[in-house]
C-alpha cells in the first residue's frame, strides 16, 4: 500500500465523519490526489465504492485500475444513459449526472471552481447537489491549484488543503524508481529530507536527473537539491534561497557564538529528530554595523549543512505578491514546508514597523503581530536567524526565551580578533602572511568593525592590481590611514548600543586583554 499524507487523509475523514457531501481540495498534484482519494474510497465503502474522476477535456472516467465501464456507469446513473460525450464535459450536466447516480462512489471535479465566477448557473448547481447528496452516500471532491470559493459556497464545501509530500512519501518515490536500486538507504533519507518542499512530479524531475544508475554522491546531490529549492523560491514566494556561504572558520573571533553553534550542529539530524531532542528556535544577533551578524547567520547555516533562505521584506511589503499580510503568510508557510532551513531575517527592525518612537516607518505592524505568534508555533525544523541595530527599541515580547533561544551582541572586534580578521583576508586575496605584520595591522585599527578591515584589504588589493604588482603590507596600512572607521563618526549611537547591550545580551566574543 502506498504510503499517503496522514495529516491531509485526517482532515478528509473529519469531512467524511461530519457528513459533508462536498470538498474543496486545494492542491497542485493531480495524481496523488487521485491516489489518495482513491485509497480512502476502498477503505470508506469497505471495497463496495469507487473513485469517479471528471474533467472538461475527458468527461467522466474511472480511477486507473477501475474495470471498464463500471465508473461511466456508477456516474451515470438512471438520468445520464445516452448522453453524449459532449454532454458529459459540461460541468452543470456532469453535477446532474452525479446527483441522479445510485451507487456509493466518490467524485474527483478536477478544475471546477474556475468556472465559479463566469458561471453563476454552476454556483447554483453545485449548492443544488449539496441538498441532493446530504444524507447519501457519494461525496464530491472539487480540486483546484489555488482558491476560488464564491461566498454563497463557503457553508456548504469542506476545504482540505493537499499537503506537500512528507519524508516517507519521497523515500517511497526515490525507493521505487529503477535508477536509485545502487543508492544507499541512509542516503536516500538524506535526499528525502532535503527535498521537503517540492511536489512529487519535482522530485521525480530531480531523481532523473540525479541518478543515473550509480550512487549519486552525497555533496554535489545535495547541492543540487538545494538549487533545485532556490528556484521553487523564486516562483512562489517572498523567499530567496542563498548558496551555502563562507563556515565558521572563516569568521575571525566571536569564540562564544561559534562555541554556542558548534555544541548544536548535530541536532538537526534523522537520528536527533527521531529522539525527540527539542531543536533551537532561533537566535537574535545585535550590535553595531559591520561586525558580522549578517555573515553569522549565513555561518550557521554552513556549520548545520542546511539551506539558508533570506526573508526578503522589501517583497512582502512591496505588494507584488498580494498584500503584505498574505505575502507573509505564504512566505512562512513555504519556510515550514522546505524546512529544515536557517531562515534568515535581516534588520528586523526595518522590515515590521513596530518601534513606537520613530514616527512611522516603511514597516507593517500586524505583520511583526503574524511574526510574533509564528515565532512562538512555526514548525520546529525552521531556525530563525535574525538580526538588528537599532536594538533600543526592540520590545520584550520580541527577545522573550522561546522565541529566541540567545541573544548575542556583536561589539567591535578586540585585537586579537582583528588580527585574525586581517589573517582570513589576507589569505583570501591571495597575499602571503610572511609578508604582513599582523599585530601592527591589528594595533593601528582599534575601534574598527571586520567590515572595514575587509574593505581595507580589498582596496589594497585593488591598488597593487591597478600597479601590476603584488599588494603589500604599505597598502593596506595607506587604506587604513585614508579612511575613518564608523567609530568615530557615529560615537554617540555606538555608545548608546553597547549601554544598552550591557547586561542584556550574551556577547559573542570572548573577553580579551584591554588595549
Amino acid at each position: 500500500m502506498p504510503v499517503l499524507n496522514r495529516k491531509t487523509v485526517q482532515r478528509i475523514s473529519r469531512g467524511l465523519r461530519s457528513r459533508y457531501p462536498l470538498f474543496y481540495v486545494l492542491g497542485w498534484e493531480e495524481e496523488r490526489i487521485e491516489r489518495l482519494l482513491r485509497s480512502v474510497a476502498k477503505s470508506y465503502y469497505n471495497g463496495a465504492g469507487e473513485l469517479v474522476v471528471w474533467s472538461a477535456n475527458d468527461g467522466f472516467h474511472g480511477s486507473v485500475g477501475d474495470t471498464a465501464g463500471t465508473a461511466l456507469a456508477a456516474a451515470e446513473g438512471h438520468g445520464a444513459v445516452g448522453r453524449s460525450d459532449e454532454d458529459r464535459r459540461d460541468p452543470i450536466v456532469a453535477l446532474r449526472a452525479i446527483a441522479e447516480s445510485e451507487r456509493p462512489a466518490m467524485y474527483l471535479m478536477k478544475d471546477l471552481p474556475v468556472w465559479f465566477e463566469a458561471n453563476p448557473g454552476l454556483v447554483r448547481a453545485v449548492r443544488d447537489l449539496y441538498y441532493r447528496l446530504k444524507h447519501r452516500s457519494i461525496h464530491v471532491f472539487l480540486s483546484y491549484p489555488q482558491l476560488i470559493l464564491p461566498e454563497i459556497l463557503k457553508k456548504e464545501l469542506f476545504l482540505i488543503e493537499m499537503d506537500l509530500p512528507a519524508e516517507e512519501e519521497i523515500v517511497e518515490a526515490l525507493t521505487a524508481a529503477s535508477n536509485t536500486a545502487s543508492t544507499p538507504r541512509d542516503h536516500l533519507h538524506r535526499f528525502a529530507a532535503a527535498m521537503r518542499g517540492l511536489s512529487l512530479n519535482e522530485v521525480g524531475h530531480l531523481q532523473a536527473r540525479l541518478f543515473r544508475g550509480e550512487p549519486a554522491e552525497l555533496e554535489a546531490a545535495l547541492a543540487e537539491i538545494q538549487e533545485e529549492k532556490s528556484q521553487l523560491l523564486r516562483k512562489e514566494s517572498c523567499l530567496r534561497f542563498y548558496p551555502p556561504q563562507r563556515s565558521l572558520d572563516g569568521i575571525g573571533g566571536l569564540e562564544n557564538l561559534k562555541d554556542w553553534v558548534s555544541k548544536r550542529a548535530d541536532l538537526f539530524s534523522e537520528k536527533a529528530y527521531e529522539a525527540g531532542i527539542p531543536l533551537p528556535s532561533g537566535v537574535l544577533f545585535m550590535g553595531v554595523s559591520g561586525c558580522g551578524k549578517s555573515m553569522a547567520a549565513k555561518a550557521i547555516a554552513a556549520a548545520w549543512q542546511l539551506p539558508l533562505v533570506r526573508m526578503d521584506m522589501s517583497l512582502v511589503l512591496s505588494g507584488s505578491f498580494g498584500t503584505p499580510e498574505y505575502a507573509f503568510e505564504q512566505a512562512t508557510r513555504t519556510a515550514e514546508e522546505v524546512s529544515p532551513i536557517v531562515l534568515w531575517v535581516d534588520e528586523i527592525e526595518n522590515a515590521f514597523g513596530y518601534d513606537e518612537h520613530s514616527g512611522g516607518g516603511g514597516g507593517n505592524v500586524n505583520i511583526f503581530s503574524s511574526f510574533l505568534t509564528w515565532l512562538q508555533e512555526k514548525d520546529p525544523r525552521v531556525f530563525v536567524a535574525g538580526t538588528a541595530n537599532r536594538i533600543q527599541s526592540l520590545p520584550a515580547e520580541l527577545m522573550r526565551k522561546g522565541r529566541f533561544d540567545q541573544l548575542f551582541f556583536l561589539d567591535l572586534p578586540h585585537k586579537e580578533e582583528r588580527r585574525e580578521i586581517f589573517r582570513i583576508h589576507i589569505l583570501a586575496n591571495g597575499g602571503d602572511l610572511e609578508d604582513f605584520n599582523l599585530g601592527y595591522l591589528a594595533a593601528s585599527t582599534k575601534e574598527w568593525s571586520g567590515a572595514e578591515i575587509e574593505q581595507a584589504v580589498k582596496s589594497a588589493r585593488i591598488d597593487a592590481y591597478q600597479q601590476d604588482r603584488t599588494f603589500t603590507e604599505r597598502d593596506v596600512v595607506n587604506n587604513i590611514v585614508a579612511a575613518i572607521p564608523l567609530s568615530r563618526t557615529m560615537v554617540e549611537q555606538i555608545r548608546a548600543i553597547k549601554d544598552w547591550c550591557f547586561k542584556r545580551a550574551i556577547t559573542a566574543s570572548k573577553p580579551a586583554i584591554k588595549e
